[in-house]
Protein backbone atom coordinates (compact mmCIF):
# COMPACT_ATOMS: atom_id res chain seq x y z
CA UNK A 1 0.00 0.00 0.00
CA UNK A 2 2.70 2.24 0.74
CA UNK A 3 3.99 1.91 -2.59
CA UNK A 4 0.92 4.00 -4.24
CA UNK A 5 2.27 7.02 -2.35
CA UNK A 6 5.35 8.90 -3.92
CA UNK A 7 8.16 10.07 -1.61
CA UNK A 8 7.08 13.29 -1.31
CA UNK A 9 3.36 12.41 -0.26
CA UNK A 10 4.63 9.74 2.43
CA UNK A 11 7.40 12.39 3.85
CA UNK A 12 3.75 15.16 4.15
CA UNK A 13 1.91 12.51 5.76
CA UNK A 14 4.20 11.29 8.36
CA UNK A 15 4.96 14.47 9.11
CA UNK A 16 1.51 15.90 9.24
CA UNK A 17 0.79 12.31 11.54
CA UNK A 18 3.29 13.39 14.19
CA UNK A 19 1.69 16.68 14.38
CA UNK A 20 -1.65 15.60 14.98
CA UNK A 21 -0.35 12.61 17.35
CA UNK A 22 1.57 15.71 19.41
CA UNK A 23 -1.60 17.22 19.65
CA UNK A 24 -4.22 14.99 20.55
CA UNK A 25 -2.07 12.74 22.86
CA UNK A 26 1.11 14.03 24.11
CA UNK A 27 1.17 11.71 26.72
CA UNK A 28 1.33 8.60 24.44
CA UNK A 29 3.69 10.93 21.89
CA UNK A 30 6.44 11.85 24.48
CA UNK A 31 6.13 8.11 25.54
CA UNK A 32 6.51 6.95 21.81
CA UNK A 33 9.89 8.32 21.65
CA UNK A 34 11.58 5.78 23.53
CA UNK A 35 9.58 3.03 21.43
CA UNK A 36 12.52 1.28 19.32
CA UNK A 37 13.36 3.37 15.93
CA UNK A 38 11.72 1.10 13.68
CA UNK A 39 8.44 1.21 15.85
CA UNK A 40 8.19 5.11 16.45
CA UNK A 41 6.03 5.96 13.44
CA UNK A 42 3.79 2.81 13.60
CA UNK A 43 3.04 4.28 17.47
CA UNK A 44 1.94 7.66 15.86
CA UNK A 45 -0.48 5.77 13.57
CA UNK A 46 -1.86 3.96 16.75
CA UNK A 47 -2.24 6.92 18.73
CA UNK A 48 -4.22 8.92 15.66
CA UNK A 49 -6.35 5.60 15.33
CA UNK A 50 -6.44 5.62 19.16
CA UNK A 51 -8.22 9.26 18.82
CA UNK A 52 -10.42 9.24 15.80
CA UNK A 53 -12.22 5.73 17.90
CA UNK A 54 -12.34 8.30 20.73
CA UNK A 55 -13.77 10.98 18.80
CA UNK A 56 -16.48 8.85 18.16
CA UNK A 57 -17.69 8.09 22.16
CA UNK A 58 -18.02 12.05 22.46
CA UNK A 59 -21.31 12.46 21.51
CA UNK A 60 -22.58 15.11 23.23
CA UNK A 61 -24.19 17.88 21.03
CA UNK A 62 -26.18 14.81 19.09
CA UNK A 63 -26.87 12.60 22.05
CA UNK A 64 -30.48 13.31 22.98
CA UNK A 65 -31.17 13.44 19.59
CA UNK A 66 -29.33 10.45 18.03
CA UNK A 67 -28.18 8.86 21.54
CA UNK A 68 -25.01 6.58 20.88
CA UNK A 69 -26.25 5.80 17.26
CA UNK A 70 -23.69 8.67 15.89
CA UNK A 71 -20.56 7.03 17.54
CA UNK A 72 -21.83 3.41 16.80
CA UNK A 73 -21.62 4.82 12.93
CA UNK A 74 -18.39 5.75 13.16
CA UNK A 75 -16.94 3.21 14.64
CA UNK A 76 -18.60 1.14 12.27
CA UNK A 77 -17.04 2.81 9.56
CA UNK A 78 -13.91 1.54 11.03
CA UNK A 79 -14.78 -1.92 11.32
CA UNK A 80 -15.38 -1.43 7.73
CA UNK A 81 -11.98 -0.27 6.71
CA UNK A 82 -10.47 -2.85 8.51
CA UNK A 83 -12.53 -5.42 6.80
CA UNK A 84 -12.51 -4.42 3.47
CA UNK A 85 -8.77 -3.32 3.56
CA UNK A 86 -10.19 0.25 1.52
CA UNK A 87 -8.66 3.45 3.27
CA UNK A 88 -11.34 5.75 1.23
CA UNK A 89 -8.20 8.38 0.86
CA UNK A 90 -8.36 8.76 4.70
CA UNK A 91 -4.78 9.67 5.60
CA UNK A 92 -4.72 7.21 8.72
CA UNK A 93 -6.67 4.94 8.00
CA UNK A 94 -4.38 4.57 4.92
CA UNK A 95 -1.24 3.95 7.21
CA UNK A 96 -3.47 1.76 9.94
CA UNK A 97 -3.90 -0.55 7.02
CA UNK A 98 -0.18 -0.44 5.86
CA UNK A 99 0.44 -1.72 9.36
CA UNK A 100 -1.76 -4.32 9.15
CA UNK A 101 -0.53 -5.34 5.80
CA UNK A 102 3.36 -5.31 6.85
CA UNK A 103 2.17 -7.80 10.34
CA UNK A 104 3.42 -5.17 11.99
CA UNK A 105 -0.24 -5.28 14.78
CA UNK A 106 -2.67 -8.10 15.04
CA UNK A 107 -5.87 -6.89 13.79
CA UNK A 108 -7.34 -8.52 16.65
CA UNK A 109 -5.76 -6.16 18.78
CA UNK A 110 -7.42 -3.13 16.59
CA UNK A 111 -10.97 -4.83 16.16
CA UNK A 112 -10.24 -4.37 20.91
CA UNK A 113 -10.04 -1.10 20.77
CA UNK A 114 -13.11 -0.46 18.45
CA UNK A 115 -15.12 -2.75 20.65
CA UNK A 116 -14.26 -0.72 23.98
CA UNK A 117 -15.47 1.82 22.38
CA UNK A 118 -18.27 0.76 21.72
CA UNK A 119 -19.05 -0.98 24.88
CA UNK A 120 -18.48 2.56 26.43
CA UNK A 121 -21.74 3.39 24.04
CA UNK A 122 -23.69 0.72 24.36
CA UNK A 123 -23.17 1.48 28.28
CA UNK A 124 -20.78 -0.40 30.87
CA UNK A 125 -23.10 -2.48 33.22
CA UNK A 126 -20.38 -3.82 35.80
CA UNK A 127 -16.83 -3.66 36.75
CA UNK A 128 -15.95 -6.65 34.77
CA UNK A 129 -17.53 -5.37 31.73
CA UNK A 130 -15.56 -1.76 32.59
CA UNK A 131 -12.28 -3.62 33.18
CA UNK A 132 -12.46 -5.65 29.96
CA UNK A 133 -13.30 -2.10 28.02
CA UNK A 134 -10.12 -0.59 29.94
CA UNK A 135 -7.67 -3.51 28.71
CA UNK A 136 -8.79 -3.83 25.19
CA UNK A 137 -8.96 0.04 24.70
CA UNK A 138 -6.20 1.82 26.73
CA UNK A 139 -4.27 -1.38 27.49
CA UNK A 140 -5.28 -2.77 23.18
CA UNK A 141 -3.42 0.93 22.51
CA UNK A 142 0.01 -0.23 24.56
CA UNK A 143 -0.44 -3.90 22.96
CA UNK A 144 -0.52 -2.49 19.89
CA UNK A 145 2.81 -0.34 19.98
CA UNK A 146 4.48 -3.61 21.29
CA UNK A 147 3.58 -5.81 18.60
CA UNK A 148 4.45 -2.93 16.55
CA UNK A 149 8.29 -2.80 18.49
CA UNK A 150 8.34 -6.85 17.73
CA UNK A 151 7.07 -7.92 21.20
CA UNK A 152 5.67 -11.51 21.06
CA UNK A 153 6.15 -12.74 24.43
CA UNK A 154 2.27 -13.61 25.93
CA UNK A 155 3.29 -12.97 29.28
CA UNK A 156 4.97 -9.88 28.68
CA UNK A 157 2.17 -8.46 26.03
CA UNK A 158 -0.08 -9.38 29.15
CA UNK A 159 1.66 -6.91 31.45
CA UNK A 160 1.44 -4.26 28.50
CA UNK A 161 -2.03 -4.62 28.57
CA UNK A 162 -2.08 -4.54 32.49
CA UNK A 163 -0.01 -0.83 31.91
CA UNK A 164 -2.22 0.48 29.62
CA UNK A 165 -5.20 0.11 31.81
CA UNK A 166 -3.30 1.56 34.61
CA UNK A 167 -2.50 4.51 32.27
CA UNK A 168 -6.21 4.91 31.24
CA UNK A 169 -7.47 4.95 34.68
CA UNK A 170 -4.75 7.58 36.14
CA UNK A 171 -6.23 9.84 32.72
CA UNK A 172 -9.52 8.99 33.44
CA UNK A 173 -8.71 10.87 37.33
CA UNK A 174 -6.59 13.97 35.94
CA UNK A 175 -9.16 14.29 33.13
CA UNK A 176 -12.60 13.35 34.75
CA UNK A 177 -14.66 16.34 34.40
CA UNK A 178 -13.37 17.63 31.16
CA UNK A 179 -13.97 13.96 30.11
CA UNK A 180 -17.79 13.77 31.56
CA UNK A 181 -17.95 17.53 29.96
CA UNK A 182 -17.29 16.34 26.58
CA UNK A 183 -20.35 14.19 26.55
CA UNK A 184 -18.55 10.27 27.83
CA UNK A 185 -19.28 8.26 30.13
CA UNK A 186 -16.44 5.61 30.61
CA UNK A 187 -18.04 4.17 33.85
CA UNK A 188 -19.89 1.39 34.64
CA UNK A 189 -23.20 1.31 36.01
CA UNK A 190 -22.41 -0.31 39.22
CA UNK A 191 -19.74 2.22 40.20
CA UNK A 192 -22.29 5.15 39.30
CA UNK A 193 -25.06 3.64 41.38
CA UNK A 194 -22.77 3.40 44.03
CA UNK A 195 -22.01 7.61 44.65
CA UNK A 196 -26.32 8.24 43.81
CA UNK A 197 -25.44 8.64 40.04
CA UNK A 198 -26.97 7.09 36.57
CA UNK A 199 -24.93 7.71 33.00
CA UNK A 200 -27.75 9.97 32.11
CA UNK A 201 -27.47 11.94 35.21
CA UNK A 202 -23.92 11.95 34.74
CA UNK A 203 -23.90 12.98 31.40
CA UNK A 204 -25.60 16.02 31.64
CA UNK A 205 -23.48 17.52 34.76
CA UNK A 206 -25.58 16.76 37.53
CA UNK A 207 -22.41 14.95 39.75
CA UNK A 208 -21.29 17.11 42.86
CA UNK A 209 -17.78 17.35 43.44
CA UNK A 210 -18.24 14.73 46.35
CA UNK A 211 -19.18 12.34 43.79
CA UNK A 212 -16.60 13.22 41.38
CA UNK A 213 -14.52 12.66 43.94
CA UNK A 214 -15.81 9.27 45.49
CA UNK A 215 -15.75 7.91 41.59
CA UNK A 216 -12.08 9.21 41.21
CA UNK A 217 -11.39 7.21 44.21
CA UNK A 218 -12.74 3.76 43.33
CA UNK A 219 -10.57 4.63 39.88
CA UNK A 220 -7.49 4.87 41.75
CA UNK A 221 -8.09 1.82 43.09
CA UNK A 222 -8.42 -0.07 40.10
CA UNK A 223 -5.62 1.82 39.18
CA UNK A 224 -3.78 0.08 42.14
CA UNK A 225 -4.91 -3.40 41.91
CA UNK A 226 -3.35 -3.63 38.07
CA UNK A 227 -0.21 -2.37 39.71
CA UNK A 228 0.04 -5.38 41.97
CA UNK A 229 -0.75 -7.48 39.09
CA UNK A 230 1.90 -6.32 37.00
CA UNK A 231 4.87 -6.23 39.85
CA UNK A 232 3.64 -9.87 40.56
CA UNK A 233 5.42 -11.10 37.95
CA UNK A 234 8.43 -9.43 39.59
CA UNK A 235 10.91 -9.67 36.22
CA UNK A 236 12.26 -6.55 33.95
CA UNK A 237 10.96 -5.77 30.95
CA UNK A 238 13.20 -6.13 28.08
CA UNK A 239 13.25 -2.34 26.49
CA UNK A 240 10.91 -3.17 23.59
CA UNK A 241 8.30 -4.03 26.10
CA UNK A 242 9.21 -1.29 28.69
CA UNK A 243 8.86 1.56 26.31
CA UNK A 244 5.39 0.16 25.53
CA UNK A 245 3.69 0.32 28.64
CA UNK A 246 5.72 3.44 29.65
CA UNK A 247 2.36 5.94 29.93
CA UNK A 248 1.79 3.76 32.76
CA UNK A 249 4.39 5.97 34.71
CA UNK A 250 1.91 8.93 34.10
CA UNK A 251 -0.88 7.00 34.67
CA UNK A 252 0.10 6.55 38.03
CA UNK A 253 1.46 9.83 38.92
CA UNK A 254 -2.24 10.88 38.01
CA UNK A 255 -3.46 8.65 40.44
CA UNK A 256 -1.50 10.39 43.11
CA UNK A 257 -4.12 12.07 45.68
CA UNK A 258 -2.51 15.43 45.67
CA UNK A 259 -1.68 15.53 41.40
CA UNK A 260 -5.31 16.99 40.88
CA UNK A 261 -5.68 20.80 40.53
CA UNK A 262 -8.85 21.99 38.97
CA UNK A 263 -9.72 19.97 36.19
CA UNK A 264 -6.78 18.11 35.62
CA UNK A 265 -5.81 20.23 32.61
CA UNK A 266 -2.58 21.49 33.77
CA UNK A 267 0.22 21.23 31.43
CA UNK A 268 3.14 18.07 32.10
CA UNK A 269 5.76 18.98 34.18
CA UNK A 270 9.57 18.38 34.54
CA UNK A 271 8.60 15.64 36.98
CA UNK A 272 6.54 13.36 34.83
CA UNK A 273 9.41 13.32 32.30
CA UNK A 274 11.92 12.11 34.45
CA UNK A 275 10.03 9.48 35.73
CA UNK A 276 9.05 8.42 32.85
CA UNK A 277 12.89 7.85 32.15
CA UNK A 278 13.71 6.59 35.26
CA UNK A 279 11.12 4.17 35.05
CA UNK A 280 12.48 2.86 30.98
CA UNK A 281 16.49 2.66 32.23
CA UNK A 282 15.32 0.41 35.54
CA UNK A 283 12.78 -1.42 32.90
CA UNK A 284 9.92 -2.13 35.69
CA UNK A 285 6.88 0.11 37.04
Amino acid sequence: MTGQMDAPQSGEVAFSTMQAARQVDPDRFFCSLFLPPAARIAALTLITFNHECIRAVGTSASWSVAGPMAGLIRLQWWRDVLESGNAQRHDTARAVLDLLARGAVRRETLDGIITARECELDGLSDRPTWQSSMLDGAGGVQVAMAEAAGVTDAEQLARIRLMGGIYGVGALVRYLPVVLHGGRCPLPDDMLAETGLTRDGLRTGQATATQIATLRDGLRQQGRDWLVMVRGEGARLPHAAMSAGLPAILGLRDMRPHAIRGEGTQPRGLGDRLAVMRALLRRRI
